[in-house]
């Protein structure tokens, strides 16, 4: 039996930024504070995964544009 394995989307803080209507700054101060999960990439650089941004976004009623 295979399985399949569906890919994950994850959202770099300059689209997550665009979508919240907020700055990268701001996006920065949000995982600095632990609202927002993410993780670091080898160069330093943050990816959020895009379940939980839905999450963080739901959680603190932040309308998401698309």
């Amino acid at each position: 039996m295979v399985s399949k394995v569906t890919p994950q989307k994850y959202l770099t803080t300059g689209t997550a930024a665009r979508l919240c209507g907020v700055s990268k700054v701001t996006i920065l101060r949000y995982i600095e504070k632990g609202w927002l999960k993410s993780f670091k990439l080898p160069g330093a650089q943050n990816r959020i995964l895009d379940e939980d941004f839905q999450t963080f976004a739901k959680k603190y009623h932040i309308p998401v544009s698309k």
